[in-house]
């Protein structure tokens, strides 16, 4: 519900400003609609993450933390899903692997979140590559656990696999 009254909010707001640019005389009443229509869309966005709880910079906090191979054991359990002993095993093996391939913490960069359940959320996650110039898009999965969010333990799985293709 919370989640139809921002989106109604933010939307009425781009209609008033779309409303006032159309009713004006000046010749910037075109760039005054393409950015309002660009903050109303901005708005949407941080309205829906907001309400699911994630946010892409709190999501890029945790998959940073999760993948830098310098973060305690202790605090990988604060931002993965540890219920499976394995996952904390896999993940710190990733993050070493993937360091000594090039793929430090700042490689990864949340694009966008959406919400798939109460206590689920994908993100979208750009990869640069040290060996490519074109970055690679993947999804991974996050999940709540006790009301704070975490990398899964799919995500983990998922990449560990991707690590075994750089010969990891």
């Amino acid at each position: 519900m919370k989640l139809r009254k921002s989106l109604a909010a933010a939307m009425i707001a781009g209609a008033a400003l779309v409303a006032v640019a159309g009713c004006s005389d000046s010749d910037s009443a075109s760039d005054t609609v393409a950015s309002a229509t660009s903050k109303v869309t901005e708005a949407t966005s941080q309205a829906a993450a907001a309400i699911a709880g994630l946010t892409n910079s709190d999501a890029q906090d945790i998959l940073r933390k999760a993948v830098d191979s310098n973060t305690s054991s202790d605090d990988l359990e604060k931002v993965v899903d540890t219920s499976n002993p394995v996952t904390k095993t896999a993940i710190q093996a990733y993050a070493k692997g993937a360091s000594a391939a090039g793929y430090g913490p700042d490689v990864y960069t949340v694009t966008e979140v959406k919400k798939t359940g109460d206590d689920k959320a994908d993100a979208s996650v750009e990869v640069k590559s040290p060996h490519s110039s074109n970055p690679a898009n993947i999804t991974l999965s996050y999940v709540k656990v006790d009301g704070d969010w975490k990398l899964s333990g799919d995500a983990v799985t998922q990449l560990s696999s991707m690590m075994g293709q750089h010969g990891g």
